[in-house]
C-alpha cells in the first residue's frame, strides 16, 4: 500500500508547486512578494504545511496593482501553501534570507513568472510540465466519454491505458531528469513524492535525494518523512529476506513460512472484512490454478478477529492455499513484524525466500509469474 508525503499530490492542476532555494537574497526582508493580475481578494494568507490547522502564520495585503509581500521568518526551510483562486494553490519552499518573486497572470501556470533561485526554476518547469499533461488527461477523457457507446469497448479502453501509462512514463522521465541536473534541491522532496516506490532504478532515485539532501536538512520534519518512507520502501526491496511467519492454520496446527522454502511464493496479507482484498482474491486464485504445477504457491495472512468469518471467506472465495491467523486483527504478530498498515499488501518470493515483487496486482502478478516460472 503506498502512502501519501505530507507535502502534497501532484496530479490536480489546482495545486501548483514553485519553490525557492538559497542563492538569492534580497534587499527587502520579504521570503516572497510578488505582482499578480486577477486577484480576487484583497488579502493572501500564508498557510505552513506542517500546521494548517492553527491556521495562516502570515497575512499579506494585496494593492490595487496587485502586488504583495510576505515577511514570515520560518525557522528553517519549509512547504507553504498561498491559495490565489479557486484553481489555483501556491505551494512554496521557503526559508528565512531567501526570496522568491512571483509575477504574471493567475489565470493559468504559464502565465506566472518566478524567478529568484535555482528551487524556483525548478519546481516551474515541473510545473508547466503538469499543466500540459493535465491538459492532455481532459481531452482524453473527453474523447473517451464520446466513444462509450462504440461496440469495440475492449479495444478503446486498452488503447486509452496505453496512451495514460505514455503520459505517466513521460512525468516519471522528467521527475528523474530534473533529479539528476541537482540532486540536492530541497523541492526535490515534492518531486519525488510522484515517482512510484517500486522498482529498483526508482528507488535508487530516492536514496539519491536522501544522499544529497541529508546533511542540509536532517532536521526538516519534511526530509525526515521522506527518509521514513525511503526506509518503509526499501526494506522489501528485491533481493532482501523476509521475516518467519509461523502461525496456525483454521485447524490449529503450526505452519511456517519456511516450510514452502523451494516454491515461488506470494505472502498474501488479508481478511474476510477486507472489500479490497476479497476483489483481489479472483484473480489470485486464477494466478495459483494456472501457474500451482509449475512451483507457485499462495501463503495467506488473515488479519481476521473471528475464526467463522475468517473460514468462511476462505471457503466462498475458493482459496485453496495455505492460510494461517493468530486472529489477533492489526496487532497479528505477522503484521507486526511485516510493518503491515493497510491490507491488501502482498510480497512475492523466489525459492530461496527472497523478494521480487511487491504488491502485485491484477494482470501485473501473471506478469510477474509468466517472467520467472516459464
Amino acid at each position: 500500500m503506498i502512502k501519501r508525503g505530507i507535502i502534497l499530490a501532484f496530479v490536480l492542476v489546482s495545486t501548483l508547486l514553485i519553490a525557492c532555494g538559497n542563492e538569492e537574497k534580497s534587499d527587502d526582508n520579504s521570503i516572497l512578494k510578488g505582482q499578480l493580475i486577477g486577484l480576487n481578494s484583497q488579502e493572501l494568507y500564508l498557510i505552513d504545511l506542517l500546521n494548517q490547522k492553527q491556521g495562516p502564520v502570515d497575512t499579506a495585503f494585496v494593492d490595487d496593482e496587485g502586488s504583495f509581500a510576505f515577511d514570515y521568518q520560518p525557522s528553517m526551510k519549509g512547504f507553504f501553501r498561498v491559495t490565489l483562486s479557486e484553481q489555483m494553490n501556491l505551494i512554496l519552499p521557503l526559508k528565512s534570507g531567501e526570496q522568491v518573486v512571483v509575477t504574471g497572470e493567475v489565470s493559468s501556470v504559464g502565465s506566472l513568472e518566478v524567478k529568484g533561485t535555482d528551487d524556483a526554476v525548478r519546481m516551474m518547469e515541473f510545473n508547466r510540465f503538469l499543466q500540459k499533461n493535465f491538459d492532455e488527461q481532459q481531452v482524453m477523457n473527453q474523447e473517451f466519454q464520446q466513444l462509450q457507446s462504440n461496440p469495440n469497448q475492449d479495444s478503446i479502453i486498452n488503447a486509452f491505458r496505453l496512451r495514460f501509462k505514455k503520459m505517466e512514463e513521460e512525468k516519471h522521465d522528467l521527475i528523474k531528469e530534473l533529479i539528476d541536473k541537482d540532486p540536492s534541491l530541497f523541492a526535490n522532496l515534492a518531486l519525488i513524492e510522484q515517482l512510484p516506490g517500486e522498482g529498483s532504478e526508482n528507488i535508487e532515485y530516492y536514496k539519491k535525494v536522501q544522499a544529497a539532501l541529508e546533511e542540509e536538512y536532517s532536521r526538516s520534519p519534511f526530509y525526515q518523512n521522506f527518509s521514513a518512507k525511503l526506509t518503509e520502501m526499501s526494506r522489501f526491496a528485491p533481493g532482501s529476506e523476509v521475516p518467519e511467519i509461523n502461525l496456525p492454520n483454521p485447524e490449529g496446527n503450526l505452519v511456517p513460512l519456511s516450510s514452502l522454502r523451494g516454491k515461488v511464493v506470494l505472502i498474501d496479507f488479508w481478511a474476510s472484512w477486507c472489500k479490497p482484498c476479497r476483489l483481489e482474491n479472483p484473480n489470485v486464485v486464477a494466478a495459483y490454478e494456472k501457474y500451482k504445477d509449475k512451483g507457485f504457491t499462495v501463503y495467506g495472512v488473515s488479519l481476521d478477529r473471528s475464526k467463522e468469518a475468517w473460514v468462511r471467506a476462505i471457503a466462498q472465495d475458493n482459496l485453496n492455499w495455505t492460510q494461517v491467523s493468530d486472529l489477533k486483527f492489526w496487532q497479528s504478530e505477522a503484521a507486526q513484524a511485516y510493518g503491515v498498515s493497510g491490507i491488501p499488501f502482498a510480497l512475492l518470493i523466489d525459492e530461496e525466500g527472497k523478494v521480487i515483487g511487491k504488491n502485485l496486482r491484477g494482470p501485473a502478478l501473471h506478469k510477474k509469474l509468466e517472467e520467472v516460472l516459464n
